[in-house]
């Protein structure tokens, strides 16, 4: 049985052997219907071969639109059409005088054609067939003796009749096969093109390809990213990103690799850039890597925390008990009458550290008892209302302290609630801490945004505060640093490990007309499109 493949191929082949008959069918109507037909002897041979020739080329426009109309399986169309031309041509060529006339030609094309489309049965079928004609038609002629030259022709004929039968089918079964192996090859190159292509838009190193006018030819979707999103009729490496358009003429002039990095104004991203050459082209072009390195970071950050955290899970464990045995003793002096004022301001100094103490103890601990994270989904606009609204009442702010800017419409985002919860409020707390001037209350916002084609959602946590300096940004998110004289310097690593834990990259953002602004990037569920209003 034919495969799908198979067919494929008879019916691209029948496009030719159509175009075959549409040349040999006039030529043959042209023939019986000239002067030549006219010496023919007996007469009844003139009207057999007009009629043949006619319906051949009836047949052969039949065929034709069988073909253009799909309605007949492309095997079997060749098939009946292979039989009605061996039939047809062969009477033609009996009226014509036989083998003498040079038309057993045709017959032993047609057979070679049923030899590369048709199974090798059905092309012996035929092979046969035109060898017990071919016989016929010579006892006809010579009343009934089949010798001498016209019994040799015969016979000659016969044999090579079966031998172009198998020498086609031979051919024809090797040309599918090479056939179906082109194109298997031919598919799996395109499969792994478009995989390359996916797997370069994907990844997580920036990718862009930079012809000899420093003219941005391509770039993947990272590259985008860390060059802050250009616009596309902008192509121009000098005029997108400054830095690395220098480092590129450093590159060309002396062939030196700098592996120092480079920060993006449009980002403030630190890159690596690596340039190569790119042989082979019309133009030549270059290809440049942009490695970003708090991915690099990252990851030896999380090595190093990770065994930071085990030891200061056991510290803490150790100090635990201590500490609440000297808080209890201070708290007990501190309930004596007899106690001077100055020895009480003492106490009160030793609870306020012991206090702190506990704290930090307390936060490393919830570190190091972090459970796997359960994600859900979960209405951002309804949770973050809740929130907001808890915060506020702990610390008694007023709406004119705590702002919400979020959408009308439902979000939803895949998150674990309660450690987004507790890192939420790990920020907020960070805000009321550090932006507050003049024991003045800082206004914070709460900001709900949908970015980056509606596919994630940005959770900001902005105050008006100083903001943070250019020279301690890369390091806010390390343990135990922090710039207030009474913080633990735990609050937004432990923000950040919970971030993480649910895939949600927690980053901190430059505005120019706010303070500080910590952004959550969250997972989205639904393909809602809210409208922003205030509340």
């Amino acid at each position: 049985m034919a495969t799908a493949a198979d067919e494929k191929l008879v019916r691209r082949a029948l496009h030719y052997l159509n175009g075959f008959r549409l040349v040999v069918a006039p030529a043959l109507v042209v023939v019986v219907f000239s002067p030549l037909i006219e010496t023919l002897p007996p007469g009844y041979k003139t009207f057999l071969a007009q009629a043949s020739a006619l319906t051949y080329a009836g047949a052969a426009l039949v065929f034709l639109s069988l073909h253009l109309r799909h309605r007949i399986r492309p095997s079997e169309l060749a098939s009946f059409s292979l039989a009605t031309d061996l039939l047809l041509v062969g009477i033609i060529l009996h009226c014509f005088g036989g083998l003498e006339s040079g038309l057993a030609v045709l017959l032993l094309f047609s057979i070679g054609i049923a030899g590369l489309l048709l199974p090798i049965r059905t092309t012996l079928l035929f092979a046969a067939l035109v060898t017990i004609g071919l016989i016929i038609d010579t006892l006809l002629a010579t009343g009934g003796e089949f010798a001498g030259t016209p019994g040799v022709q015969a016979a000659l004929y016969g044999i090579a009749t079966f031998v172009i039968a198998l020498a086609s089918a031979l051919l024809g079964n090797w040309g599918r096969k090479y056939q179906l192996l082109a194109e298997r090859r031919g598919n799996d190159l395109a499969n792994l093109e478009r995989v390359n292509e996916l797997i370069i838009h994907r990844m997580r190193s920036g990718v862009m390809v930079v012809d000899e006018n420093d003219q941005i030819r391509q770039m993947n979707e990272s590259a985008q990213y860390l060059l802050g999103n250009p616009p596309m009729r902008e192509r121009s490496l000098k005029a997108v990103a400054p830095a690395i358009h220098q480092r590129l003429q450093k590159w060309r002039e002396s062939g030196e690799i700098v592996d120092e990095g480079l920060l993006l104004q449009a980002t403030q991203v630190a890159v690596v850039p690596r340039m190569m050459d790119m042989p082979g082209l019309n133009r030549p072009a270059t290809l440049i890597f942009l490695e970003d390195t708090s991915v690099v970071s990252r990851r030896a950050r999380d090595l190093a925390q990770e065994s930071l955290a085990r030891l200061s899970a056991s510290i803490a464990h150790e100090i635990r008990n201590p500490l609440g045995a000297l808080s209890h003793a201070a708290q007990l002096l501190k309930e004596s009458e007899a106690l001077p004022e100055m020895d009480r301001k003492l106490v009160r100094m030793i609870l306020d550290h012991s206090a702190r103490m506990n704290d930090i103890v307390e936060s490393v601990l919830k570190l190091s008892r972090r459970e796997r994270a359960r994600i859900e989904s979960v209405n951002l606009v309804t949770w973050t209302r809740n929130v907001a609204r808890e915060f506020a009442e702990y610390h008694e702010l007023a709406e004119s302290n705590l702002r919400l800017e979020i959408p009308s419409a439902s979000i939803i985002v895949l998150i674990d609630p309660g450690q987004l919860y507790q890192a939420v409020w790990n920020l907020l707390e960070n805000s009321i801490k550090h932006a507050r001037t003049n024991k003045q209350l800082p206004v914070i916002t709460v900001r709900v945004s949908p970015i980056r084609g509606q596919r994630e959602v940005a959770l900001d946590i902005i105050d008006d505060g100083p903001g943070i300096p250019l020279d301690k940004r890369s390091q806010v998110f390390e343990p135990f640093f922090t710039t207030h004289n009474q913080g633990s310097g735990l609050g937004l690593y432990l923000a950040r490990q919970l971030c993480d834990a649910n895939q949600a990259p927690l980053e901190y953002v430059q505005i120019p007309t706010a303070g500080a602004c910590f952004r959550i990037l969250l997972r989205r569920s639904d393909v809602s499109k809210p409208k922003i209003d205030n509340a």
